[in-house]
């Protein structure tokens, strides 16, 4: 009998991008696909408006017919596509995407075959379609007002742009899943944090004072030169080699093109070898046993607690406190606030917003806080502890109370963590007054119940396997992340239109009280369907633990 052969590639990445979908969207028997793929187009619709938005700008006839304005705007939109896709394994926590390697280990395929087929696959992700799209719209739009010299060469370019970007987001998402890896990742992180804040404060902020000139007399009068030089700045390093190729074959130079196209691949080759052996480091270190732990001579936690309830939160506290993810989201924000020092966003945010921008900027930092430990834990609250839900349902206890646990030490943590972004704000800036902490804390009250609710139902009806180790991660439906989604924005509709009808003479004590009304409300809503969510508990307990403990 005849050995069968191996797939090619292409059927590899075939069979990858297929099982890629029924993992994100949790496909399994009895699934609808058609609601897998409409989910799939509606998280990929807002791409088609940012696409036709940028294709529509570069055919304005001031931009159009300008020797600088395109170019700058291609050459910005590399750059910032780039840093988007490199630095979303860190603002998103996605640290699920490794475990293919593991996951088809006994598959007929190579490990570096297998990350090529990965990577390519993640190009066509709901997500990779709303970043491309400001890109690809420009690049279209560019193309159609002026000539190129061997068009073919732009969509050779456009690949390998593609290919760049997707090869140096793996070598982002691998360090950040072996620092995770590591024993003290707290630490590392910590310390991370702490040469960051210390090296940006070193960077002098970037000039804003063009704003001023360009506020009372137009576009026009900004200094021309200050473009021109950031445009060139911005096509000299690899991801501007895109834009900056464009500019050659539209000046009819196809060698200097071809010669940036080279560079591309060379760059996308060097971000594959380096992502590769971060994935291969990662995995050695996993597969080893590790060294037998001492008993440390720290105290029992458990021994004050005085009813079982409190046990089960200080519980539900500590595995949160441990978990690696959750590590790595306490430091999003805090990066978040220190780019934006450097950058001087909040002068422009000033220019924009008013007397309002430190509410608008403070409060989205605490939300992006808060939703970021909230939505992750508590849309898969029974599996990101790993296998404790099969304890809970082994042990002698309601699960009424287990779940109520889970809701109250996953609120404190998110309010905790708005907490401590407001204050590191306010001491970091020096700006923001008692006012706008009051309006940002209220507003983070009116999310939090929000996704509580939202992620009680969603983790009963999607539930997905969590491993705790980070040997291997079920992603979250696809589904369930866009209904997350919508929970997130309902409750952060209350703290948008305050601040909207505030204007730009900022919040008052009558956007604080619309705020805090609404944040009440939403506890009243979260309170209300909770009894029913606890009965569905006890209705699906048996789906839930399937779901989480499988293999």
């Amino acid at each position: 009998m005849s050995r069968p052969a191996v797939p090619g590639f292409f059927r590899h990445l075939w069979l990858l991008w297929g099982l890629r979908f029924d993992i994100g969207l949790n496909q399994g028997p009895g699934r609808s696909r058609l609601l897998a793929v409409a989910a799939f187009a509606a998280s990929s619709a807002p791409g088609l408006f940012l696409g036709l938005t940028f294709f529509a700008l570069m055919r304005l006839r001031p931009i159009a017919e300008s020797d600088v304005w395109p170019y700058f705007i291609l050459n910005l939109l590399c750059f910032v596509t780039f840093s988007v896709w490199v630095t979303w394994p860190l603002l998103s926590a996605g640290v699920d995407d490794h475990s293919e390697l593991s996951r088809y280990a006994a598959f007929p395929i190579s490990p570096f075959r297998l990350l090529i087929a990965s990577t390519v696959a993640s190009l066509f992700e709901p997500r990779a379609l709303v970043f491309y799209a400001p890109l690809t719209g420009a690049a279209l739009g560019f193309a159609s007002v002026y000539v190129l010299y061997m068009p073919w060469l732009a969509v050779v370019l456009y690949v390998l742009f593609a290919l760049l970007c997707a090869a140096w987001s793996r070598v982002a998402l691998y360090a950040v899943i072996n620092v995770l890896r590591e024993k003290h990742s707290a630490e590392i992180m910590g310390g991370g944090l702490a040469l960051f804040l210390l090296g940006a404060s070193f960077i002098p902020p970037i000039d804003t004072s063009w704003l001023t000139a360009v506020g009372e007399a137009g576009v026009d009068a900004l200094d021309m030169s200050l473009i021109i030089n950031a445009a060139v700045a911005l096509g000299r390093v690899p991801p501007g080699l895109f834009g900056d190729a464009l500019a050659q074959l539209a000046w009819h130079r196809p060698r200097v093109a071809m010669l940036e196209a080279a560079a591309l691949l060379f760059f996308a080759g060097v971000g594959m070898a380096v992502a590769y052996a971060l994935l291969m480091r990662f995995h050695r270190q996993a597969g080893r046993a590790g060294g037998s732990r001492k008993d440390s001579g720290d105290s029992n936690p458990f021994a004050t607690t005085r009813t079982r309830y409190t046990t089960l939160v200080t519980r539900e506290a500590l595995d949160l406190w441990r978990n690696p993810r959750a590590r790595l989201l306490a430091s999003v924000p805090f990066i978040l606030a220190i780019l934006l020092k450097l950058l001087s966003g909040r002068d422009l945010f000033v220019f924009i917003l008013g007397g309002s921008a430190d509410a608008w900027l403070m409060g989205g930092l605490c939300i992006y806080g808060a939703v970021v430990i909230a939505s992750t834990f508590s849309q898969n609250t029974f599996a990101y502890d790993g296998q404790g839900f099969a304890a809970f349902l082994a042990a002698p206890l309601d699960l009424a109370d287990v779940l109520r646990a889970k809701n109250q030490v996953q609120g404190a943590a998110a309010l905790g963590m708005a907490a401590l972004v407001a204050l590191f704000y306010r001491v970091y800036f020096g700006f923001g007054t008692g006012l706008d902490m009051l309006c940002a804390m209220a507003a983070v009250g009116a999310v939090v119940p929000m996704l509580l609710a939202a992620g009680n139902f969603l983790s009963l009806y999607f539930p997905v396997k969590f491993h705790a180790s980070l040997k291997r991660r079920d992603k979250v439906p696809l589904t369930a992340s866009m209904l997350g989604i919508l929970a997130a924005s309902a409750g952060c509709m209350p703290f948008g239109w305050a601040l909207k009808l505030a204007g730009k003479e900022g919040p008052t004590w009558h956007t604080a009280a619309m705020i805090l009304l609404a944040a009440a409300l939403n506890v009243a809503l979260y309170r209300g369907v909770l009894p029913l969510a606890l009965r569905l508990l006890e209705r699906r307990r048996e789906v839930v633990l399937q779901a989480v403990t499988r293999e």
